[in-house]
């Protein structure tokens, strides 16, 4: 389908292979966009105002042209604030604005810069013997639970949801927090970025999100009395001036990294275990060779995408596959689309650990904005596995469970997972 008429986006609506477009419901989601990319490669959608770009091609067109394709709208919420809840935040000196992933040069060059002298690979590497240590505590408990004849768990709740939480924590040089508040904040925030909330909802949400910001401020408020050898504390100490960085900056940077740091790896977790054990033959493998570990990881990330949508605005018009988006036009990238493309992808639909270009999938982004936490991302993938392969090879999951996905446009992970740790076969 291409739209070409005076009245693009209501010719677009009208194509009827995307009808089928559920974008806060990923049941189904790879079935329509192989349809979509075959028939209607980009197309708007009335219920969230975006147009859906599919084809790997364009996805990638859109990451590395930063110029025709503005990154300002990648943490706005799909609904507006209510005014009630925009003056709450007023009165209470909510200050957040944008310093990372949702802007554009040279703000981001500016702001990456400073904020990579401490987010990046060789930090990561010095902290992983302290991740391994912590995964190993998580493990150790679910031996005990073995041990008392516990062999049924839910992997989210004992492992993966809070994990992330305290690695994120490590970075940030906190160690006295309660992860599971963590979590509910920065759940929340994603919920209001991406998700489908009612007014009441969202009003609610803000008050926490306000909580959240302050919790934040306080943070680097210590650290300017207190400095560690910490991710705050660096940036303090390379701010000099609002030159290099605010100090308000540096409060959204600390907020920023308590989002983002977390929640997708906590997904990427749960959907490697859970693609894994679907695959029996794949787990069996992991565990006779973890050596492989490191490109099922980047199996999991193309097959199993846990982020599946990024955002941005088109500056100018702009055509992608026949069709021109207007200056203005808001636009979702599936990254689940793309990371399917049989254009990229031999039989995208199966999973295969032994896949040649695995890593050529999209999960982290590309271009000015790739994440800077994919290092860490796929450190904590590979220690968890390593960890788990070799504590329960005999894991299972339960069957007949039904997952509970999350609503968002972009995150995806089961709310639960319940698996068989293997009882006696791990000693």
């Amino acid at each position: 389908m291409t739209v070409t008429d005076e009245k693009p986006i209501a010719a677009a609506a009208q194509c009827p292979v995307t009808s089928g477009f559920k974008p806060f419901d990923h049941d189904g989601t790879y079935e329509f966009f192989l349809g979509a990319r075959r028939e209607a490669p980009v197309f708007y959608n009335a219920e969230t105002d975006y147009w859906v770009v599919t084809r790997r091609e364009d996805v990638l067109a859109v990451f590395k042209d930063a110029d025709r394709f503005s990154a300002a709208n990648v943490l706005s919420s799909v609904k507006p604030y209510p005014e009630e809840l925009t003056k709450f935040l007023a009165d209470n000196n909510f200050t957040v604005e944008p310093v990372q992933s949702n802007t554009d040069r040279p703000r981001h060059t500016r702001i990456r810069q400073s904020a990579g002298q401490f987010l990046n690979p060789k930090r990561y590497r010095d902290f992983e013997p302290r991740v391994r240590a912590l995964v190993q505590e998580y493990v150790e408990a679910l031996r005990e639970k073995v041990a008392r004849g516990d062999d049924e768990v839910d992997i989210v709740a004992e492992l993966t949801h809070e994990m992330p939480a305290r690695v994120v924590f490590m970075l940030l040089g906190v160690d006295d927090v309660d992860p599971l508040q963590i979590k509910r904040w920065a759940l929340n925030r994603a919920t209001m970025i991406w998700g489908k909330l009612s007014e009441q909802e969202m009003i609610d949400a803000g008050h926490e999100l306000n909580d959240f910001f302050r919790f934040c401020r306080e943070i680097v408020e210590d650290r300017k009395r207190n400095p560690r050898d910490d991710y705050p504390s660096k940036l303090l100490e390379l701010r000099g001036d609002d030159g290099v960085l605010s100090e308000n900056e540096i409060v959204c940077l600390v907020f920023a990294l308590l989002l983002a740091g977390h929640e997708a790896v906590t997904n990427g977790l749960t959907i490697s275990i859970l693609t894994l054990l679907e695959h029996r033959e794949a787990w069996e493998e992991l565990v006779a060779d973890p050596a492989l570990i490191p490109r099922a990881i980047e199996e999991v990330l193309r097959h199993s995408t846990p982020v599946m949508t990024w955002r941005r605005t088109a500056l100018e018009d702009v055509e992608l596959s026949g069709v021109t988006i207007p200056a203005g036009g808001k636009i979702l990238l599936s990254l689940a689309s793309a990371n399917h493309d049989e254009a990229r992808f031999e039989r995208p639909e199966v999973f295969d650990i032994h896949r040649r270009n695995s890593r050529e999938h999209l999960s982290f982004g590309y271009g000015i904005h790739v994440c800077m936490g994919a290092p860490l991302a796929r450190a904590e993938l590979k220690i968890v596995l390593e960890e788990l392969v070799n504590a329960f090879p005999g894991m299972s999951l339960v069957e007949g469970q039904q997952l509970e996905w999350t609503r968002t446009m972009a995150h995806r992970g089961p709310q639960s997972l319940k698996v068989r740790l293997g009882g006696s076969e791990n000693g």
